[in-house]
């Protein structure tokens, strides 16, 4: 009997042994499958922090350059205004031009264009209010008897200044229009001018 005994005692002794290691083993695994868990947790944190972060950098990058739009628009928006005021001021003064000064002007460019025979001037409607038959003399007198000029009977409405008819041929001197074709050289020169280049 003492051989059954010793026989179980050790049998009882090896299934303890066994037991203890494998629940050893099995912390082990747990304690190993838990690292490596805890390590894919935290590269997968940190992938994710990455990705967030640069989403975030992009959302960032995108809200910079769409205020820099809008700022620069802004800016574009109110250079834009300032130039239409500066341009719709010339308009009115070119279109309150005193009598001596639209009889200086007219004469200037008669001479200027250097025409011979018949010449039809066509005044805007804006201008055509001061334009007297002593202008047309004077007109006439320093042009010499090589030009014939002549008042048109009709106007041009809304406008001022003066468009010279030879024939086929017209010479635009309407002030809008000597305006219009000037503005987008005279905007850059305004635009320096007004602001200092960025």
């Amino acid at each position: 009997m003492s051989d059954i005994t010793k026989l179980t005692t050790k049998i009882k002794i090896d299934a303890v042994k066994k037991q203890a290691s494998l629940v050893k083993e099995a912390e082990r695994e747990l304690s190993q499958s838990e690292h490596l868990k805890k390590a894919q947790l935290e590269k997968e944190s940190k992938e994710n922090l990455k990705r967030y972060e640069r989403e975030l950098q992009r959302e960032l990058s995108l809200r910079v350059s769409e205020l820099h739009v809008k700022s620069r628009n802004r800016i574009l928006a109110a250079k834009q205004q300032i130039l239409d005021e500066l341009f719709e001021e010339a308009r009115v003064q070119l279109q309150n031009l005193s009598a001596d000064q639209i009889e200086a002007f007219v004469l200037r460019k008669l001479q200027l264009i250097q025409v011979t025979g018949d010449v039809e001037l066509i005044f805007g409607e804006k201008t055509c209010p001061i334009i007297t038959s002593e202008m047309h003399r004077r007109w006439q007198q320093a042009l010499g008897e090589t030009v014939t000029i002549r008042q048109a009977q009709h106007t041009i409405p809304n406008r001022s200044g003066v468009v010279f008819k030879q024939g086929e041929i017209e010479f635009n001197y309407l002030f809008e229009a000597l305006l219009e074709s000037k503005e987008e050289d005279l905007s850059y020169q305004l635009i320096e001018l007004i602001f200092e280049q960025e």
